[in-house]
């Protein structure tokens, strides 16, 4: 490989090293708006939900799931970009080196898993991510309505 051939594969690892960081940022958050959940729904349940002093921590669980879900799709648009950025640097590898077949490759070992898994692979992961955290903020919801009337 040429200079230049490494700088270029250097920036693809560096994309797909900014994207593995947004998602594992994504799965931290996550779990801290978990454990904060968690809590919340503990306190609010054991001091019960006739108490309207938890209208508060309700409302803030709410805030927490609304938060969590926006923070969680601005993690999916980091994660998209550098994605993007990878696929087109690995797109520029390939022109450079077509005996490789890293595109063939790829999309050879993509279609073997759409087949392979067919249901799931229309799931999108993101999607499951931010619903978590809009079912945080939907129980804020109906815990704040349970406990105001």
């Amino acid at each position: 490989m040429t200079e230049g051939h490494d700088v270029l594969l250097q920036f693809w690892r560096e994309q797909r090293d900014q994207a593995r960081q947004s998602e594992n940022q994504r799965a931290a958050l996550t779990n801290i708006v978990l454990v904060v959940a968690a809590a919340a729904i503990g306190f609010v349940v054991r001091q019960g939900l006739t108490d309207r002093s938890n209208l508060p921590v309700t409302a803030g669980l709410t805030l927490l799931g609304i938060y969590g879900a926006i923070a969680s799709a601005k993690y999916r648009e980091r994660f998209a970009m550098h994605l993007h950025k990878a696929r087109l640097m690995r797109r520029r590898l390939d022109a450079l080196y077509p005996e490789l077949g890293l595109e063939a490759d790829r999309q050879a070992a993509r279609d073997n898993h759409r087949r392979t898994h067919r249901l799931l692979y229309r799931v999108r992961l993101h999607q499951l991510w931010t619903s978590l955290h809009l079912g945080i903020a939907l129980t804020g919801v109906v815990l704040t309505v349970v406990i105001a009337l």
